[in-house]
């Protein structure tokens, strides 16, 4: 028989209440770790470091946070609630879903670690909060909650994979040492050798005619317009059947 787990932080935080802010809560805690994780990645994250960080000892953290788990939970979420959601929803669903995107890309370039959560369903008030407004900017188009879930989902997941692909570069250029010139550089004898190969015409074309140093930000908001084109003609569909 083995033994249950303990209840989620968030149930064993509802019936603390706020009360005065203490030099050592979990608050303080969480401020701390994210502090780190920004500075050193969310593996350096550990609770002797962040003991040693606030000058306490990991044990009296342990009192307030009962394990790594749990602060990387409480770190993920406080996150959260640095986004701007003021004024959705609008009652305009795609502006409202774009400006959603918008603040998921921002957050993940301030905080890049936090790409590795998120992946399962958090029960933190941020999270909470972004659920339900994100949500309501899509109520009222005639929807069940399945495909309102699935479009504000298709949206999110689009722009962590575009941010992954763009937190991914600074890091191979971080492991490697080379900017992406400096890549393109190392690379171009070889390029110029599969330019002979006459089975690979789309990387030709990709080679010779595609924009060679695009703008991330032009190249976000043109494949979000894709998507939020796809999912307003799914929209559309489901309203004609």
């Amino acid at each position: 028989m083995t033994d249950e787990p303990p209840p989620v932080i968030w149930a064993r935080l509802s019936g603390q209440g706020r009360g005065p802010v203490r030099t050592l809560d979990h608050r303080a805690i969480t401020t701390a770790a994210i502090a780190l994780a920004d500075e050193d990645g969310v593996d350096a994250v550990s609770m002797r470091k962040v003991a040693g960080r606030m000058g306490h000892s990991p044990m009296a953290l342990y009192r307030h946070v009962g394990s790594k788990d749990d602060l990387t939970e409480l770190m993920y979420d406080a996150v959260l609630g640095e986004l701007d959601l003021a004024g959705i929803p609008s009652g305009d669903w795609r502006a409202d879903v774009a400006r959603l995107a918008r603040e998921m890309r921002r957050l993940h370039h301030a905080h890049p670690w936090i790409a590795r959560f998120g992946h399962r369903p958090s029960l933190g008030p941020h999270a909470r909060r972004f659920l339900e407004t994100g949500l309501a900017c899509v109520d009222g188009l005639g929807l069940d909650i399945d495909a309102m879930s699935d479009l504000l989902s298709t949206a999110v997941a689009f722009t962590r994979g575009f941010v992954v692909q763009e937190l991914g570069e600074v890091e191979a250029q971080q492991r490697t040492g080379l900017d992406f010139a400096a890549y393109q550089r190392h690379t171009g004898p070889f390029i110029t050798q599969l330019l002979q190969d006459d089975r690979l015409p789309y990387l030709r074309r990709l080679i010779v005619e595609a924009e060679d140093h695009p703008d991330p930000d032009v190249v976000f908001e043109r494949r979000l317009a894709m998507v939020l084109d796809g999912l307003a003609a799914g929209i559309g569909g489901r309203r004609g059947g």
